[in-house]
C-alpha cells in the first residue's frame, strides 16, 4: 500500500527542478517548444502556475510512500478549488520513479488520490493525458476514467531553416 505525505519546502523545491526538466523535456519531443529555450520556458511557466511556490492556493503537492517501508516512489500535484458552484478536483501530474514502475504503485497513489477527491467533497477527478503516452492512457481507463475531450492539432511542416 501507498500513502500521501504532503511535501515539505526541501522536498518541494527538488520536485521543482524535476518538473522543469520533464516538462522541458516533454514539451520539445511533443515539438512545442525549442531545445535551446525548454528549461527557461519550463522555469518560467511553472513560476507563473506556483506563484506562492509550495503555498500556492488550492494546489497540494505529495510524496507518494511506500507505507510498509517509509520510502518514496513518487510524486504527485493536484489542485483543489471551488467553481462553479462545485468542488473542482484536478490532477495535475503524478509521477512514479522509474525504478519502481510496473509494481502497482501507481494504481494504488490513483485510488488514494481517488478518496482525496471524494473527502474534499468533489465529484470526479479531472486529468489530461497525451496522446503519446499510452501506457498512461491504458492505466485511466482500466481504473474507470472515461475521456471528455480531445485535444487536435494540424502538424504544418515547415521548411527546415525556419
Amino acid at each position: 500500500m501507498v500513502r500521501l505525505v504532503p511535501m515539505t519546502e526541501q522536498e518541494f523545491g527538488a520536485y521543482l527542478e524535476r518538473a522543469v526538466k520533464r516538462r522541458a523535456e516533454r514539451y520539445v519531443s511533443r515539438g512545442f517548444w525549442r531545445e535551446e529555450v525548454a528549461v527557461e520556458t519550463a522555469r518560467r511557466d511553472l513560476a507563473e502556475w506556483l506563484p506562492q511556490g509550495l503555498r500556492t492556493p488550492h494546489h497540494r503537492f505529495v510524496q507518494i510512500v511506500d507505507e510498509r517501508t517509509g520510502s518514496r516512489l513518487g510524486e504527485a500535484c493536484y489542485t483543489i478549488e471551488e467553481r462553479g458552484g462545485k468542488t473542482q478536483f484536478w490532477l495535475d501530474w503524478i509521477t512514479i520513479d522509474p525504478e519502481h514502475r510496473q509494481e502497482g504503485h501507481a494504481t494504488e497513489a490513483l485510488q488514494e488520490i481517488a478518496e482525496e477527491a471524494a473527502r474534499a467533497g468533489a465529484d470526479r477527478v479531472n486529468l489530461k493525458v497525451f496522446a503519446d503516452n499510452p501506457g498512461a492512457k491504458a492505466l485511466y481507463v482500466r481504473l474507470g476514467y472515461v475521456e471528455m475531450a480531445t485535444d487536435m492539432v494540424l502538424l504544418l511542416h515547415r521548411a527546415a531553416s525556419e
